[in-house]
């Protein structure tokens, strides 16, 4: 479904001056889609004169860190607002609701910028004034080029700004395997690939850019934690503060690994379950039909996409698997 506010073009066209001063916001946790897509959008209004910057509200994966412009990212830190105040204008990428972003949520939904919305996920929340939302486009990083494109600034989309864009949608389609059916993705990758880009080096950086003890971690978690219930056709894996520290755990080591159990012929739904402090984190992935952004809604505090969802429980770590498997098994049932 596309959302996109009345006369969104010529009104951002005329809120859009280069005596305002423009922020930038990822999600928490940003992943490859929120940091390129973001990125892209600061290196393109950079390129044309504007005076812009880059928030997220948490620091970026380390297998991230490479991205152009990621040194240029600041990181929200609570009761410091300074980056949000200052702004007349902020762009949501990636993300439908400022809860998303987290510790910096209050702060970006009390400011008095302007908000523009670029992102791809359903039901999008009133938090912006401007909304450019397309739940059929593969990514929040083909919004932001067609927002380029609709803006008539494409000819300030350089090496930069390319392979930023090119590593969202590649990362959230997982390298084009997922939500990229539609011929315009391709032929946006193929503009984006014109500039010179390095595909190949980009694919290296992302996949292939973890530390040995992930890997051992992967081995771990699909031969010793990974159950799969039959009868639902659904496999989960759960892991502990303990053992997180056991495999010295860093922020996006889990990526990926959530979708390993779909390679499974009997597997349509899969989540991994992480302890943290205050909650329990969980990534959903599915293939098919099967809507694990529903149930991600309905039973663990989050959403995403049909195929792809997060959320969170609120329970003692002990609690978590008969809830997960009561929900799962409930949803099927409903649906």
């Amino acid at each position: 479904m596309k959302i996109l506010t009345e006369d969104f073009e010529n009104k951002v066209k005329k809120i859009l001056t280069k005596d305002k001063k423009i922020l930038i916001s990822g999600h928490y946790n940003p992943d490859g889609d929120s940091l390129g897509g973001s990125l892209g959008l600061y290196y393109l209004l950079e390129n044309a004169g504007f005076d812009v910057f880059v928030m997220m509200p948490s620091d970026l994966p380390d297998f991230m860190k490479w991205l152009p412009g990621a040194d240029k990212i600041s990181i929200y830190k609570k009761r410091k607002n300074e980056l949000i105040n200052s702004a007349d204008i902020i762009f949501f990428v990636d993300f439908n609701d400022v809860s998303r972003t987290e510790n910096a949520a209050e702060a970006l939904k009390n400011s008095e910028a302007v908000k523009i919305m670029l992102d791809h996920h359903p039901q999008p929340s009133d938090d912006a004034e401007f909304i450019f939302s397309d739940t059929k486009v593969s990514s929040a990083s083909e919004i932001v080029y067609e927002f380029i494109n609709m803006l008539g600034f494409s000819e300030y989309i350089d090496k930069n700004v390319a392979t930023c864009l090119f590593t969202g949608i590649m990362t959230d389609t997982l390298n084009f395997s997922v939500n990229s059916s539609r011929p315009e993705t391709f032929e946006i990758v193929s503009n984006l690939l014109s500039l010179g880009i390095d595909k190949d080096a980009v694919y290296e950086k992302v996949n292939n850019n973890f530390s040995l003890k992930r890997l051992k971690l992967i081995g771990y978690l699909l031969y010793k934690k990974m159950k799969a219930v039959s009868d639902y056709k659904f496999a989960y894996m759960l892991i502990s503060k303990k053992e997180l520290n056991e495999f010295d755990f860093r922020d996006g080591d889990h990526e990926g690994i959530v979708n390993m159990p779909l390679s499974v012929a009997d597997i349509n739904v899969s989540l991994i379950v992480i302890e943290q402090d205050d909650f329990v984190k969980l990534s959903l992935r599915s293939k098919g039909d099967y809507d694990v952004n529903l149930l991600a809604r309905k039973y663990f505090n989050g959403g995403g996409h049909k195929n792809a969802a997060g959320g969170r429980i609120y329970k003692p770590y002990s609690e978590v698997e008969d809830y997960i498997l009561s929900s799962v098994k409930a949803y099927f049932s409903e649906n």
